[in-house]
């Protein structure tokens, strides 16, 4: 009575399986010929207009990626482009600028960094990412924009005291220079560490203009060598003949 409920209730289902030997699979790479009357129907039913995503990778219709498009080309604030173009005259007129990135620090340290830079002529400069990239985009400071990803800081100055700046940097530990300008020249922390161990710029020039007369000088002394050898040599003859004559003239008087 048990089994015979048992299987009333719990009934067993055994799944119907078939084996297929040799059964060959599409060829996808290479596939068959269709027939003739069927490449025909396939040929008529092609879709005349093509497909406007048939060329373009999925990746160029993900919605995310269309969506950051769509934030980059809304509408710019005209204050912020006021604010990128006087930043962009502040870049061109100076002679130093030093990029920074700003580690977390107080108002109160950041006061004090920015005085200890204002006593060697360095004006503080801060604006968000977007201010910058509306600066710098389409103009010879686009390579810049690689430093302004994180929180950055800017510092201009009308002489290139490349030295002084990096004697206070090591004063700052709120602040670590990542780059700079120095007369319209882009350069890294270390082209900027050689740039202030060369000598300064009046002794440069001083020894190029020494290097530039040493061949006229070697080149006069050349052609007035001679004139001053017999100038010298007419010069000797006449004081030993003056002084001949009057050794003469001496003697003929004691006479």
């Amino acid at each position: 009575m048990s089994i015979s409920v048992g299987r009333q209730f719990l009934c067993i289902k055994s799944p119907f399986t078939q084996i297929l030997r040799y059964r060959r699979k599409p060829n996808i790479r290479k596939p068959a010929i269709p027939h003739w009357k069927r490449a025909v129907v396939l040929k008529l039913t092609e879709p005349i207009y093509k497909d406007p995503n048939e060329d373009v990778h999925p990746a160029d219709t993900c919605d995310k990626k269309i969506k950051a498009l769509q934030k980059l080309q809304e509408e710019i604030n005209p204050f912020e482009q006021i604010l990128a173009k006087e930043f962009l005259e502040k870049i061109d007129c100076a002679k130093l600028v030093a990029v920074f990135h700003q580690l977390p620090m107080t108002m109160a340290d950041l006061f004090e960094a920015r005085v200890q830079l204002n006593k060697i002529n360095l004006e503080y400069l801060k604006h968000n990412n977007n201010i910058m990239k509306l600066a710098f985009t389409g103009t010879k400071y686009e390579a810049l924009l690689k430093l302004y990803v994180s929180s950055t800081v800017t510092f201009v100055g009308d002489q290139p005291a490349v030295s002084k700046l990096l004697k206070l940097e090591r004063k700052i530990p709120g602040l670590v220079l990542i780059g700079g300008i120095v007369e319209n020249r882009f350069m890294s922390v270390a082209e900027l560490k050689r740039y202030a161990a060369l000598p300064p710029l009046q002794s440069v020039q001083a020894q190029l203009v020494a290097t530039l007369g040493e061949p006229l000088q070697h080149l006069s002394h050349n052609l007035i060598h001679n004139q001053m050898e017999l100038s010298s040599a007419l010069t000797r003859s006449i004081t030993d003949q003056t002084s001949f004559e009057n050794t003469d003239h001496d003697a003929s008087r004691e006479d």
